[in-house]
């Protein structure tokens, strides 16, 4: 028979950080999505649980002249509103990459930080932490209160050598601050699967555009991310900053063969300690030089492609235009002769649905990238419902 175990919901922040200096063993829960996994095995016997999913000002993102902070309960899903997307596209693509939907409600950012091992608590399983890759490259630092005092640390600070989480006695993280950023941003992350899977790597990319800087950082391939100092100061003084472009394609290799060197130097990216992963290294440097060179793309694309985009773009409105006079100067009608459903239904038929006779809406130019190094570009015009991204 299993033993009750007490739970406390206080309504603020207050109670919640006394209650935690009172009985230092208990554990803070929020989501629950690690936690309780723990607890219903049987790994996991605290003297009672902290709920702080309730508590106001724990839970929201707020935006100042100067930066951004977001609360330690508030969950992935909060991350992925367009708001958020916005200015923290990074950080909204690395929660987006966490579990399934229905998990991603749950889950919050304070729980995918501290999860994991606490120091000198033995082995632990090498914890996703997703959201810490993106954090460490935008520059966070995390607010944490006990009943006596406030800390603030960079994010990176909270982590021991092990990757154990380096929170005081009675200490409760209560949110993140972020600076405002001016550039692009991106997170990339490869896992063995789809969905809740383990991450094999993550990478985030920050353009700095005012400041003139890139930061990199990694994660998931040893129990701390880490950032690549050394490839994003080799790379400041090879951008073209004025037109937030890279002049010389070789760029992008260099790049993310030093990203992929990190991987091995203990002072920037390194393993913090022997990985649980069995993945093999040299796989883990490939999957970095893959996704480090496609997040600069992305970030900084190659002098004059921004350019022949924008041709691209004036080139298919003209086709469009020079068709609807054609077919008007022959007395041709501008609408096909088409029902407003697909026998079968799928995707043309919900888009004829939605648009009516006249066919889906006018379609977007979708680039792949994968020939840019090589000074080639490859562009599909795609409509609605294509898949196309």
């Amino acid at each position: 028979m299993s033993t009750p175990v007490a739970a406390l919901r206080p309504p603020e922040l207050e109670p919640a950080v006394e209650a935690l200096a009172a009985d230092p063993g208990l554990r803070v829960l929020a989501g629950g999505t690690e936690l309780m996994v723990l607890a219903n095995a049987g790994r996991l016997r605290p003297s009672g649980f902290l709920l702080i999913d309730r508590i106001p000002e724990l839970r929201g993102v707020w935006f100042t002249e100067q930066e951004i902070i977001i609360g330690a309960a508030t969950t992935c899903a909060d991350l992925t509103h367009a708001d958020v997307r916005a200015v923290l596209p990074a950080l909204a693509q690395a929660a987006r990459a966490i579990g399934s939907a229905a998990l991603r409600t749950r889950a919050t950012v304070a729980g995918n930080l501290a999860s994991g091992k606490r120091p000198g608590a033995g082995p632990a399983p090498l914890p996703g932490r997703d959201l810490l890759t993106a954090f460490i490259a935008l520059g966070a630092v995390v607010v944490c209160r006990s009943a006596v005092s406030w800390r603030q640390v960079p994010v990176a600070a909270l982590y021991a050598r092990d990757g154990g989480v380096q929170l005081e006695p009675g200490e409760l993280i209560t949110a993140v601050r972020l600076p405002l950023g001016t550039g692009q941003q991106g997170f990339m992350k490869i896992g063995t699967r789809g969905g809740p899977g383990r991450p094999v790597l993550t990478l985030a990319l920050v353009v700095d555009q005012a400041n003139h800087q890139v930061n990199c950082a990694v994660g998931g391939h040893g129990p701390v991310a880490a950032r690549v100092d050394h490839a994003g100061q080799w790379l400041m003084d090879h951008v073209d900053w004025e037109a937030g472009a890279i002049p010389d394609p070789g760029t992008y290799q260099t790049f993310a063969r030093l990203v992929a060197e990190g991987l091995l130097a203990p002072t920037t990216a390194g393993p913090a300690g022997a990985s649980t992963s069995r993945i093999p290294d040299e796989y883990r440097r490939q999957a970095a030089e893959v996704c480090a060179r496609r997040a600069l793309v992305r970030a900084l694309p190659p002098s004059g492609w921004l350019e022949q985009v924008k041709q691209y773009q004036i080139k298919a409105e003209m086709m469009r235009a020079r068709s609807a006079v054609e077919r008007a100067e022959r007395g041709l009608p501008q609408s096909p002769a088409v029902p407003t459903a697909v026998p079968g239904g799928g995707a043309l038929g919900s888009a004829a649905a939605k648009h009516g006779p006249a066919g889906p809406a006018r379609g977007s130019i979708a680039l792949d990238s994968s020939g840019l190094e090589a000074g080639t570009i490859s562009v599909r015009i795609a409509g609605p419902g294509t898949g196309a991204a």
